[in-house]
């Protein structure tokens, strides 16, 4: 990626941090450089701000083993990386390996630095809010500099600032919104604001990175230097599609819940999410953004040639790439008899029973010719492509037992070590990313989107059913209907348009829900989205089951496995961390906690 090829002055200026919000935002820049130095141009200006993107947390390769970033009812594993599943919040509050959320106090680590897990979103959130601060306020040092450059400085520390603090917001709920630079001696007590006050303040910041970030930094003269490999800076249409994420989540029953006391759709906040997902589809229809074609659609998450994944234009935001070895980050999706690591995640019988059947209707539909004797021919193109199966091939060159999944009951990859629900998550893998074919090394690299567009399809749909009242309906501006959105991401893949059956309000918000669950499968998002519909707590999202079946598939049921722990309202927020809600009475505990 482009931020690897950049000025080093940063590293001169990464000094320990503690993960105490109020350690994070008060330190002094490093003694032996100064603020002049630092400040004064736009290319040690832009080396400072570099850093940045590299505290952007990559959940797919953050860290050297296993491949859980998959919280929802989606995966279950029995070993240590599912402790979200059985209610180990913790991991979250005082940090803990394999964590995303929040990494150990005194051991986190900034720097775009390969096969590193010490890294969280609260840690490295904090951090990045302190330097985007830093820079604003020191922006008065620069000098020589074109309008240009110092738009597109400013629209970076705007978008990082905001970004930040919403990817923290996203999972703890009300925070201080930092927008001052704290230095030593400073009292931090900034107030702990309300839901939608902390949101607004998280659109102003990426609304003003919108109007100053260029739409491709190719466009730009300074982009010229660094022309062709460009992609991933900061860019206008990314500002506009965390701002639609942000609006919707806003708008969405968990955030409304609280702000409100209504845990239901705001459609004030939903029209601006419509609103702002359309200004990025329109950057699609000029060019700027595509779907990938079917027959390309692998190419989204992994490669098996060297090469950077997810470098089409249908993703839109993604962390840095690092250049990883798939081997240490998919090993928990190969199974343990063909080299896995031992710790298989099984994607749950819940999760199969969603994607639906090649006519496109929910195989509990009578119309839908679902086969309950041969449940997984006729299905949605991308159950395949993202879930394997009893009898599947897991070896390109064996074509003895070794080749093929043996997940029927007491099959040799059913267990504890092996699948505990009779699927495998697909996703991420190539067939030859085994011990035999022994394609999983150097070669290989997976990519787990942050944003895509196909996902932005999406945020409308949703945005402008509840918004304006129908699938029919659409954003003012727009030429879309919520429904002719659904139906582009489903067309892509083969699927039929959304059945005229499901075209009221109610009934198609479930379809776009069952579609983000489709389309988006093991991308980090289900956990996230069943807080955010406020459903998390319901049985029919916590109760994991696996599919028993004998060798021959002469009969198939489903078998309880455990219930998520999430039984209670407190579990929809993370636990601030005790030491920060000590630091100044203001700042509240998350209720329940």
């Amino acid at each position: 990626m482009p931020y690897r090829k950049v000025i080093n002055l940063f590293l001169l200026l990464t000094c320990f941090f503690s993960y105490s919000c109020k350690k994070y935002l008060n330190k002094t820049l490093a003694a032996d450089v100064t603020e002049n130095q630092v400040f004064s141009t736009f290319p040690t200006f832009q080396g400072f701000i570099e850093r940045l993107y590299c505290d952007i947390i990559d959940f797919g390769t953050m860290s050297r083993v296993g491949t859980q970033w998959n919280y929802g009812d989606d995966i279950w594993c029995a070993d240590v990386y599912n402790q979200l599943i059985i209610g180990n919040t913790a991991i979250a509050q005082v940090g803990g390996d394999q964590s995303q959320y929040h990494f150990t106090d005194a051991t986190f680590t900034r720097g775009c630095t390969p096969f590193t897990s010490t890294r969280g979103i609260w840690n490295n959130g904090w951090a990045a809010i302190r330097d985007c601060n830093a820079g604003l306020a020191h922006f008065n040092i620069l000098q020589d500099a074109t309008d240009e450059e110092k738009d597109l400085l400013k629209g970076q520390l705007y978008f990082f600032r905001g970004y930040f603090h919403w990817q923290i917001m996203k999972q703890w709920g009300n925070i201080p919104y930092s927008d001052t630079l704290l230095v030593p001696g400073d009292v931090m007590r900034i107030p702990q604001l309300s839901m939608f006050a902390t949101g607004e303040k998280v659109l102003a910041d990426l609304q003003k990175a919108a109007l100053l970030l260029p739409v491709d930094w190719d466009a730009t003269t300074i982009g010229q230097a660094t022309l062709g490999i460009n992609r991933g800076r900061l860019t206008k249409g990314m500002a506009y599609s965390f701002m639609a994420e942000a609006q919707l989540w806003l708008g969405s029953p968990l955030m409304n819940g609280v702000q409100t006391g209504s845990y239901t759709y705001n459609t004030d906040y939903c029209k601006k999410a419509a609103s702002s997902a359309w200004k990025v589809i329109e950057l699609a229809n000029k060019g700027t953004y595509a779907l990938n074609t079917w027959a390309n659609y692998g190419n989204l998450f992994k490669t098996d040639n060297r090469t950077e994944p997810g470098t089409s234009k249908e993703i839109i935001f993604k962390a840095p790439y690092l250049g990883e070895n798939s081997r240490f980050h998919v090993g928990s999706a190969v199974l343990p008899a063909v080299g896995g690591d031992g710790r298989f995640f099984g994607v749950t019988q819940n999760y199969v029973e969603l994607f639906e059947t090649s006519k496109g209707l929910p195989i509990d539909d009578p119309a839908s010719a679902f086969n309950a004797a041969d449940p997984w021919s006729n299905r949605d193109p991308r159950f395949k492509n993202a879930v394997y199966v009893d009898q599947d091939r897991i070896v390109e060159n064996r074509n003895d037992e070794l080749g093929f999944a043996q997940f029927y009951t007491g099959g040799r990859d059913r267990g504890a070590s092996s699948s505990q629900t009779a699927f495998g998550m697909r996703k991420f893998l190539f067939t030859s990313w085994n011990k035999f074919d022994n394609k999983w090394g150097a070669n290989g690299n997976i990519c787990v989107p942050i944003l895509r567009l196909a996902e932005i399809y999406l945020f409308y749909a949703e945005a402008a059913n509840e918004g304006y009242g129908s699938p029919t309906e659409k954003d003012p501006d727009a030429n879309l209907t919520a429904l002719d959105a659904v139906n582009l991401v489903r067309a892509r893949a083969t699927m039929p348009q959304v059945n005229d059956k499901f075209l009221s309000k109610t009934e198609f918000r479930e379809r776009v829900r069952n579609e983000r669950a489709v389309e988006l499968c093991f991308e980090a998002k289900r956990r996230d989205d069943l807080r955010r519909w406020h459903i998390a707590t319901q049985p029919k999202y916590r109760d994991l089951y696996s599919c028993e079946f004998p060798q021959d598939h002469t009969s198939f049921r489903n078998q309880f496995i455990m219930s998520i722990v999430f039984d209670r309202e407190k579990y929809y927020w993370f636990a601030y961390p005790a030491a920060q809600v000590l630091l100044y009475p203001e700042w509240k505990q998350n209720i329940g906690w």
